[in-house]
């Protein structure tokens, strides 16, 4: 604990432990530009996937076949349960529209199957660094209720980030599922209304709050600094995220003043706009994915590098043409911009101190 943990392009990991898993990373499919799903889950099983225990969850093992001999289903066990990642194959009865049903039949799954302390649930446009998870979670117990990640609002509902991904402990999901097993019907879906049947992990908000008490908590560090982004580290720095995710931050301190103080309601751009152990972004394409990851390592190996190394390496990994940064991202700063790579540059150290690696 405490070192860096440095690792390669490895492809699937075996994990050394007894009993059940610390952590799982379960990845849902993303909406946005699913033609490109694979060349994402690729990119995860080279970069943060096997070190995060990733579970992609798939309809069709053709969704990703390199991983088909580490199956999830009814009636298949992956061939060696401590290899990740590993696939969660869904039913036939579950369609691609079929949202509540699919994260029910997930959580129900990861709970029963793999029995993690904790999961992660991000989508195949995340991008996580699992050190930092481990780290968060270093001395949290799964026996407590969790369901953390980044508070915004909807209406009057607070709701965590399904962009930035949220933590579910094993004795919230385990209290979800007793509700789905006595037929909730507000928890089930049968009695929610229409949008809220179309958004899953709202109407899973909403049953955690009225039926377990189960509430988002403030996860900043030091109240000031966010760990799990619902965008892309270019963006952040910039500070050029959309108007609407701004206003989900207002008044959150109105909405739930015991939880969230006044500053929640204001985004942090530039150094301030990420944690040092930040956990996730997203919008994250499968060169970026492999950029971030890249430039982390060489940070972690050599931490005394010069701004202009450093500089060199982001120039060298990151995608420079606008179809390969993905229409949510942007990509580095202008040569002429020279704040703007001055921040990046700090944020990108601030996230890469050996100080902040755990394993677990």
């Amino acid at each position: 604990h405490g070192a860096a943990a440095l690792k390669g392009r490895v492809g699937f990991r075996h994990h050394f432990y007894t009993g059940h898993p610390r952590t799982a990373t379960i990845v849902m499919p993303s909406v946005v530009t699913p033609s490109k799903r694979t060349r994402r889950l690729n990119s995860i099983l080279e970069t943060w996937g096997p070190a995060a225990r990733a579970v992609y969850v798939v309809h069709n093992v053709t969704e990703f076949p390199l991983a088909s001999h580490a199956v999830l289903s009814e009636d298949r066990s992956p061939e060696d349960p401590y290899s990740y990642p590993q696939l969660l194959l869904l039913p036939d009865s579950i369609g691609f529209d079929d949202g509540v049903p699919r994260l029910i039949y997930v959580i129900r799954t990861v709970y029963e199957k793999i029995n993690p302390d904790f999961a992660f649930f991000v989508n195949d446009h995340s991008f996580v660094i699992p050190e930092h998870l481990c780290k968060y979670l270093e001395h949290k117990r799964p026996t407590d209720d969790m369901y953390h990640g980044h508070a915004m609002k909807n209406d009057k509902l607070v709701f965590n980030s399904g962009a930035a991904g949220y933590v579910l402990s094993r004795e919230t999901m385990s209290k979800l599922i007793a509700q789905w097993d006595r037929g909730d019907p507000l928890c089930t879906g049968k009695s929610a209304n229409q949008w809220l049947q179309g958004n899953p992990a709202l109407l899973t908000t909403q049953c955690m709050k009225d039926q377990l008490g189960v509430v988002p908590v403030d996860t900043r560090q030091h109240k000031q600094w966010h760990r799990f982004h619902a965008f892309p580290l270019t963006r952040l720095v910039s500070g050029h995220v959309d108007e609407w995710y701004l206003n989900k931050h207002r008044d959150m301190d109105k909405l739930m003043p015991d939880v969230f103080d006044e500053s929640y309601n204001t985004l942090l751009s530039g150094v301030d706009c990420c944690a040092q152990d930040t956990i996730s972004f997203h919008y994250v394409e499968y060169m970026e994915s492999r950029a971030l990851f890249a430039t982390r390592e060489a940070l972690l190996k050599n931490p005394y590098m010069t701004d202009h190394e450093l500089k060199g390496i982001m120039l060298t990994e990151w995608p420079a043409v606008g179809k390969d940064i993905g229409g949510y991202s942007r990509g580095l700063p202008k040569e002429t911009d020279k704040e703007g790579w001055k921040q990046l540059l700090a944020v990108m150290r601030k996230m890469s101190s050996r100080q902040t690696q755990r394993e677990c």
